[in-house]
């Protein structure tokens, strides 16, 4: 009971300084939907019987008749279930349905009217004990839909834990992120990451309790969700992850959410209406009247309080001049308050934070970097306004000890303020703004001989200053726009690949007669002889390069195979033993074809000899090649490059991927471990952590190593590619046979007809532990 009562009075007081904290920055408006005329907003989801579906439904009142706003419920079971139609008043509502069928379930909202308004539509599920399939999953599920760009495509996994669960028990419990892997591919081949989160509760569902335990358990629920990028049918592939942990439950419940929400919307009143409000407001209390013994019980030591003390009270000082500054501002207030020691951002209607170049994530930068926007206002005008598009790189320090206890600090960090004015868009022709990317770089700092902790990042957001005497809505979007090598015709539109292939006809055309009439048939005879020796020369040279035979040592086969679309390329592969007993097996893929791509590989082959000394683990490998490949390199140039290392007792493979096709680990039972750890493209930076995966071998792994060239080549007349997928189904189905074999049935499938061009350079490595070669 005592440690109950502990536990509640901490979180209330924690309660209390979070909102005391939240009143020295105003919060920015609530972001709605905004429902455009010929579009929706709506809600799906995978629901069985005995959840409960919980919907609510806001809308914004508007003055002009915009015709009727409808809303829907369906299933894919029952068809339309109810219908419902609203005029142009204020509308809120909230009900729970009981779900008594299996099915999926939608809820849709549109309007019928010319206007668009705001609108907002939420819809979660409640799950029944039911419904709950064994976990981890068995096999991959492959789920195929037509999305639209900008919708959201989410799956969770809800486990149940014991009805003795404790609060701080569940509070430790490790949820591993990577527990299920789902991706996605476009029409075009390009593949969309997963995001992954967690969520934990205990009592209900959405609910917390304060009690030692609670007769309904605790919940854990892991959530992955997609932005979609572009329309059209989208291949959803949810796979099973990481090793589950021992606390985990072995079933689950899976719930699939697909969201259409494409446009969102910032209410803002008019600027006389905010500043009426502004100068009525109470000011916030100042905060360093308790500063002293909320930092004495929040444990922090008596140093950190002595120079926290003086940056709250400055802090009190320039809210308060914030606050006057509103009272008599008509405008927007565009002065950035300064302190020694601290600094009031602007407030902002929508806005994005971007974290250090450190946090961000092995993948790359987010995908969605594009907003666009316009303006209207509640009778589908244009307002007299003005936006604001504000960036600037908050930095942000915190002591050790402090309890949350964050100030902005110039002194210590570099602040770099940026304003742009924008005229207002209209929905005819939306305005597009590219978020920028990170700027700041991680820093260590350092006071009075002890280490902040850097809260640093970059902040972009619009503000929209509404002078008109209506209430106006600042409408937004984000694009997760992809971003496709130019060089790839196959995956131009299609008007532009036509363009271009007329483009290619009408100079080969050209090119072809200025040819014929500038040169003799005896000399063209001549110099290509000429060019076929040399090429001739350069192709045995370079297969020099190669291992010249399979390698079978002690419980270990391997075998490589190369081919090139010119007589030169830049597709490479090796293994070789080193004197520790280790083995080492690699493949390369140089940006390009022909003598340059060749004279890159031969670089790359030397370097990872002399580098590749007993003991030195893959990462290291590749950390060395890519300080060279960098260094000898132009910069467009690059190399894919992974690497793998079987240890000298057979039993261990440590690989590292840098930005190549993933590599398989096929185990005996069939099943496949695709290898794509390590980091990014050899050449790209000069400094890059690369980092490697290992994993426990038993008799009869066979390990594949190959590039682009295979699973990237056409096999029909329709153009269609061998595929990542049809790969791996091979790989699965002759995993017994001898490993020439595989070899040669697999470049037969890739080039089923021996006159028929290859299309890009070709390599593959194939090891097998024990077993037969």
């Amino acid at each position: 009971m005592i440690a109950y009562r502990r536990r509640l009075i901490c979180l209330l007081f924690l309660a209390l300084f979070a909102l005391n904290a939240a009143g020295q920055t105003p919060n920015p408006p609530p972001v709605h939907s905004y429902l455009q005329p010929g579009d929706s907003l709506w809600y799906e989801l995978t629901l069985v019987s005995g959840d409960v579906l919980t919907w609510t439904l806001w809308l914004s009142a508007v003055p002009r008749d915009p015709g009727k706003t409808v809303l829907t419920f369906r299933s894919d079971a029952e068809g339309e279930m109810w219908k419902r139609e609203f005029d142009g008043q204020a509308v809120e509502l909230r009900e729970d349905i009981k779900i008594k069928t299996t099915a999926r379930y939608r809820l849709t909202v549109f309007t019928t009217g010319d206007q668009g308004r705001p609108a907002s539509l939420a819809a979660w599920g409640k799950y029944a004990a039911a419904g709950r399939a064994q976990f981890p999953l068995p096999e991959t599920k492959r789920i195929a839909e037509s999305f639209t760009a900008g919708d959201l495509y989410a799956v969770e996994f809800e486990f149940l834990l014991g009805d003795t669960t404790r609060f701080e028990t569940l509070l430790g419990l490790n949820l591993p992120l990577d527990l299920v892997k789902m991706w996605g591919i476009t029409p075009l081949g390009d593949s969309l990451t997963a995001t992954a989160t967690t969520r934990r509760w205990l009592g209900e569902g959405g609910t917390i309790s304060l009690r030692e335990r609670t007769p309904k358990g605790g919940r854990v629920t892991l959530r992955l969700e997609l932005d979609i990028p572009e329309n059209g049918i989208i291949t959803i592939f949810i796979a099973p992850g990481s090793s589950s942990p021992a606390w985990l439950p072995s079933s689950a419940r899976m719930v699939v959410l697909h969201k259409h929400d494409p446009w969102r919307a910032v209410i803002v009143p008019p600027q006389s209406v905010i500043a009426e409000s502004l100068a009525a407001k109470t000011p916030e209390s100042p905060r360093s009247m308790f500063a002293a013994q909320q930092l004495r019980v929040g444990g922090v030591d008596p140093e950190t309080a002595e120079r926290l003390l003086p940056i709250i009270a400055e802090r009190d000082s320039l809210v308060r001049i914030k606050h006057e500054r509103r009272k008599t501002q008509t405008g927007y207030d565009t002065l950035f308050l300064r302190g020694s020691n601290a600094f009031l951002p602007p407030d902002m209607h929508y806005a994005l934070l971007t974290p250090l170049a450190s946090g961000m994530t092995a993948k790359g930068k987010p995908p969605c970097t594009v907003v666009s926007w316009f303006v209207t206002d509640s009778r589908g005008a244009e307002p007299k306004a003005a936006v604001y598009e504000w960036r600037y790189e908050e930095a942000r320090v915190a002591f050790p000890g402090a309890l949350d206890e964050r100030f902005w600090d110039p002194a210590v960090l570099p602040l770099k303020p940026d304003m742009k004015t924008h005229a207002p868009a209209t929905a005819e022709k939306p305005a597009t703004v590219t978020i920028p990317t990170a700027g700041l770089q991680p820093l260590t700092v350092e006071s009075r001989g002890k280490t902040l902790n850097n809260f640093s990042r970059s902040v972009w957001g619009l503000y929209l200053d509404n002078q008109s005497s209506d209430t106006a809505y600042l409408v937004f979007h984000r694009e997760c726009r992809v971003t496709r090598p130019m060089l790839s015709l196959a995956r131009w539109p299609k008007a532009a690949r036509y363009t271009a292939l007329i483009l290619l006809i009408v100079v080969a055309i050209g090119g072809a007669v200025l040819y014929q009439l500038r040169r003799r048939e005896w000399q063209r005879k001549k110099e290509r002889q000429a060019l076929e020796e040399e090429l001739e020369k350069a192709r045995s040279t370079q297969l020099k390069l190669l291992p010249n035979a399979p390698l079978d040592i002690e419980n270990l086969h391997i075998l490589g195979l190369h081919q090139s679309m010119q007589s030169v390329g830049g597709d490479y592969y090796d293994f070789f033993a080193r004197e520790d007993g280790s083995i080492l097996l690699c493949v390369a893929d140089v940006t390009g074809h022909g003598y340059k791509a060749a004279l890159i590989m031969s670089n790359v082959q030397a370097t990872l000899r002399a580098v590749a000394l007993p003991g030195r683990h893959v990462g290291d490998i590749a950390s060395l090649l890519n300080l060279e490949v960098h260094k000898r390199t132009n910069p467009e140039d690059f190399v894919t490059f992974i690497v793998g290392e079987i240890s000298a007792d057979r039993k261990w493979l440590s690989v590292c991927n840098a930005g190549h096709n993933p590599g398989y680990l096929v185990k005996p039972s069939g099943q496949i471990i695709e290898l794509m750890d390590g980091g990014i493209m050899l050449g790209a930076l000069d400094m890059f952590p690369f980092t490697s995966t290992t994993f426990a071998l038993e008799s009869g792994d066979m390990i594949v190593f190959y590039t682009d060239g295979i699973p990237e080549a056409t096999i029909n007349k329709q153009g269609e590619m061998y595929g990542y997928e049809r790969l791996k189904l091979f790989l699965a189905e002759h995993r017994y046979n001898h490993l020439g074999d595989i070899a040669r049935k697999l470049i037969k499938q890739v080039v089923p007809d021996d006159t028929q061009p290859i299309e890009d350079d070709m390599a593959i490595v194939i090891a097998r532990v024990d077993g037969t070669a």
